[in-house]
């Protein structure tokens, strides 16, 4: 009898304390998750292998009409990118992101591409005094991103000009950017094709062990290198106190050779 009742008091005891607990983690919070939606639609996603380079852009829209719970905010857009003398590798990480990049998966795919690969956010000139990329304006908007100007394009100037030379052009934003790799003393100009580097600090190639650069033994190409870029919403968590990403958007590839 004795040993019944004490059977009873432990389920009982046992039952009262995963009520508290229960109780203790939705006060603490816990069991709150940030739904942060990711920029979806593209206009231009180039490919490493295009041999067109009127087609070597990026152009995307941004999807700042968040829902997101107060006191939780929607800070902007970031955009990464790397770059790689081999185009096998950067197939292989890329694929390895886009395989976790679903919804079931939560936030593995920026947290591979930041933490694993090492993807660094992309940089500009002036400098940007924000702390993401695109910072929140409350609309969708859209984005164009070249990373050089080519051969034969210096002296564009027609309507869609961000398409065609170096620029980064953010709908409703009137200050034009020209894009720097992440540190923002370094262009993507790498071989110097324009001729505006006399002191050959600033466009100037990747070297190994930099932090935005994945680099191998056995290039694909002499002179050429490979350019892949992803866009990714970005929420403020007051749970974490830290950012949480969205699902991440491919943007695309682009080469980066000498002499185009």
């Amino acid at each position: 009898m004795k040993s019944t009742c004490r059977i009873q008091k432990n389920k009982f005891l046992s039952i009262l304390f995963s009520i508290f607990a229960c109780a203790f983690f939705y006060s603490c919070g816990l069991d709150s998750v940030i739904t942060v939606n990711e920029p979806y639609v593209t206009y231009n996603s180039p490919l490493y292998s295009s041999e067109d380079y009127l087609t070597w852009y990026f152009d995307f829209r941004t999807q700042e009409n968040q829902d997101i719970e107060s006191p939780n905010s929607f800070v902007g857009t970031e955009i990464y990118y790397k770059i790689y003398n081999n185009y096998s590798n950067l197939l292989s990480q890329r694929n390895a992101i886009l395989s976790v990049n679903s919804a079931s998966n939560g936030t593995s795919a920026a947290t591979k591409m930041i933490d694993t690969y090492s993807y660094q956010p992309l940089g500009t000139k002036p400098v940007q005094s924000t702390s993401v990329f695109i910072p929140n304006d409350g609309s969708n908007r859209r984005v164009v991103i070249r990373l050089k100007t080519y051969t034969g394009q210096e002296n564009y100037s027609g309507d869609n000009k961000e398409q065609f030379v170096s620029c980064v052009k953010i709908e409703n934003v009137e200050q034009p950017y020209i894009p720097y790799r992440n540190g923002n003393s370094k262009s993507f100009d790498f071989f110097d094709d324009d001729d505006s580097d006399s002191s050959s600090s600033v466009d100037v190639e990747p070297e190994d062990g930099d932090a935005d650069f994945y680099y191998s033994s056995s290039a694909s190409e002499s002179d050429t290198y490979y350019v892949q870029m992803f866009a990714v919403s970005v929420a403020f968590s007051t749970d974490s106190l830290a950012n949480t990403y969205s699902l991440v958007l491919d943007l695309g590839s682009v080469p980066i050779r000498k002499g185009e």
